[in-house]
């Protein structure tokens, strides 16, 4: 299943946004440099409360160094007019990682530029905020630790919210915390794809790059023409989508990028759990939210493939949409983000065991023995306990899931190959993160 609402319109916007700078009057600057447009907030924190004026704040661009610092690129000052939005010329030859900062008043806020760029193009950055400060700091430290080509922007706009960003601004060792976090996280993917996809994991590994980098991109551009909340919200419901469909069309499956968001949120949580409670809660939450969208979507699809009735995909789609409800109400709270893929996992559940296609006794059996006391889950669940080396992690998610399919095929001895996958897929889904 491919997620579309809002990306054939979002695309549009971005293209004819482009289009219209492209054929404005600004001689030969716009051809020998790079134009970066975008709008200054000042917004500060949870409360997105904006400084009182923005107009005349002075914005520059900076390179951001190897060892994570910022240096001032010259040539390149500008000022916002009076709602805050800025067109800002720079060589994108000056500088491999690119910084913007805004300074108004005493105050500074930075951004920085998402993907490759080059000369004579035009980029739209997110809102300039306290956010996107934070997420800045975080990115600078990745640069420092040599990891910016595994981890991506995406990650960062994925685990840093409003909710968390003055808490990172406020401790350096939070910061260094969230990128090593990031930087595990990062590893554990690139050696997923090593073992799934064989030969073609670079391959398919840049293909996913590029598309988060257009995901990243296309948020960027509707956040800065947004002018409500609610506009807000539904541009990072479409990020969240089309982060997804990134790993389904490098090659990933519905249940391997089920598998892969899941154990990428769930190493970088429990790497920054040593931070501070908003940190560890809005990482929870964030991640949280993919993994839901990512788990159901799969669930849907090998619940169709296991021959399940129209009326169970209509109660998967119901649970599916439940859990995400509960995932958003959650604050990130650990036993909240737990309770809700538990009823998810309940649901679903209840629902295959009820279906004429499923046997009641296998479904009963195969979740007793996952969830049973010293069962599948249990061992896993102390296995991936504080452990973060890459190579290692994938291994106890490939014994978990091999238990299951084992499991399964034991009590399903009439049932076709085919099926005994759907029906293995759809016990390992419910249980990833329940």
């Amino acid at each position: 299943m491919r997620f579309t609402n809002g990306l054939k319109l979002s695309i549009l916007t971005v293209m004819i946004a482009a289009l219209g700078f492209a054929c404005s009057d600004n001689g030969s600057q716009t051809d020998s440099q790079l134009t970066v447009n975008g709008r200054v907030d000042g917004a500060d924190g949870a409360q997105k409360a904006k400084v009182a004026n923005t107009e005349s704040t002075i914005v520059t661009a900076a390179r951001v160094t190897s060892s994570g610092s910022f240096e001032t690129i010259e040539g390149t000052q500008t000022e916002t007019d009076a709602s805050g939005n800025f067109q800002l010329h720079v060589d994108a030859e000056a500088a491999q990682h690119i910084a913007i900062v805004a300074e108004n008043e005493g105050q500074q806020w930075r951004g920085y530029i998402t993907s490759e760029v080059s000369n004579g193009q035009f980029v739209t950055i997110k809102p300039i905020d306290s956010e996107s400060t934070a997420e800045t700091k975080v990115f600078a430290e990745v640069v420092a630790s040599g990891s910016a080509d595994i981890v991506q922007k995406s990650d960062i706009e994925a685990i840093v919210s409003s909710n968390s960003s003055a808490s990172i601004m406020s401790s350096s060792s939070a910061v260094s915390t969230i990128a090593a976090g990031l930087e595990t996280a990062a590893e554990a993917r690139v050696e997923y794809y090593n073992e799934k996809m064989d030969s073609e994991a670079q391959s398919s590994l840049e293909q996913t790059y590029d598309l988060l980098v257009d995901a990243q991109l296309q948020l960027e551009s509707e956040l800065e023409s947004s002018t409500t909340v609610e506009q807000e919200e539904a541009s990072y419901e479409v990020f969240f989508e089309s982060t997804i469909n990134a790993f389904m069309s490098a090659g990933l499956n519905e249940e391997q990028t089920a598998e892969v968001v899941e154990m990428w949120g769930r190493i970088y949580t429990n790497s920054v759990i040593s931070a501070s409670t908003e940190i560890e809660n809005d990482a929870r939450a964030n991640a949280s939210i993919i993994a839901s969208l990512a788990i159901d979507n799969a669930v849907q699809t090998e619940a169709k493939a296991a021959g399940m009735s129209d009326s169970s995909i209509q109660a998967i789609i119901d649970a599916g949409a439940q859990l995400k409800s509960d995932i958003k109400a959650s604050a990130g709270v650990e036993s909240n983000i737990e309770a809700a893929f538990k009823a998810y996992h309940d649901e679903v559940r209840a629902t295959m065991e009820n279906d004429s296609s499923m046997s009641a006794t296998l479904v009963v059996n195969v979740d007793t023995a996952i969830n049973a006391s010293g069962g599948f889950k249990s061992i896993f669940e102390t296995s991936i306990s504080g452990v973060f080396k890459s190579d290692v992690v994938v291994d106890i998610y490939s014994n978990f899931f091999a238990n299951i399919k084992s499991k399964v095929e034991s009590e399903a001895s009439d049932m076709s190959q085919a099926k005994v996958e759907s029906v293995s897929k759809l016990f390992i889904l419910i249980n990833l993160a329940s």
